[in-house]
């Protein structure tokens, strides 16, 4: 089982990346922002979720242990594939997916391509109490509806956290936080 792969990027697409090892290509299928957050011929680390099934064996990278225990969360979701599992992650920001499963917002989560309403709800009554960890206690509405603002445009989590730590959210509307997040991303 592979659970950790670092090499070359000689190719992507809108779906994965191939990282040379040694001479050999892994294809890794990843969420949107490890896609667009790489280019070929980056030196790239990222952890691996193997999945076998009879006919074949496909790997999944992300950037972090975070994202692959979300993922790996995911799966064990009846109903989730691994390519919705994967569609998740590149709409929505760990965090984010946490945050919407901890509040019972199964709007939040059905923004993703092939995951209905009815599909959303059996995420978070199957995960219910499972991620409050993941959630934020200093983050507070305002700047979640930023946080999924910002998400909507295409930010990667990691813009978007680098643009909220620059601001001070403390008695702003979401218009005035929205702005002064996408200054700090431009």
């Amino acid at each position: 089982m592979i659970g950790h792969l670092t090499g070359n990027i000689i190719r992507t697409n809108e779906s994965s990346l191939i990282i040379d090892i040694g001479g050999v290509g892994y294809k890794v299928l990843a969420p949107l922002p490890v896609l667009v957050g790489t280019g070929i011929g980056e030196t790239v680390s990222l952890y691996i979720h193997t999945h076998v099934r009879e006919d074949q064996i496909t790997l999944f990278g992300f950037k972090d242990e975070l994202d692959l225990f979300l993922f790996t969360k995911l799966l064990n979701v009846s109903g989730i594939g691994p390519k919705s599992a994967l569609a998740m992650l590149s709409v929505h920001s760990p965090r984010s997916i946490a945050d919407a499963v901890e509040r019972g917002d199964a709007e939040t989560l059905s923004h993703t391509p092939g995951v209905g309403k009815k599909t959303s709800e059996k995420i978070i009554i199957e995960l219910k109490g499972k991620l409050s960890h993941l959630t934020g206690t200093d983050e507070n509405d305002t700047t979640l509806e930023v946080r999924l603002a910002l998400e909507a445009l295409g930010y990667s989590s990691k813009e978007i956290h680098q643009a909220l730590d620059g601001i001070v959210s403390k008695d702003k509307s979401t218009s005035t936080l929205i702005k002064e997040a996408l200054a700090q991303l431009h």
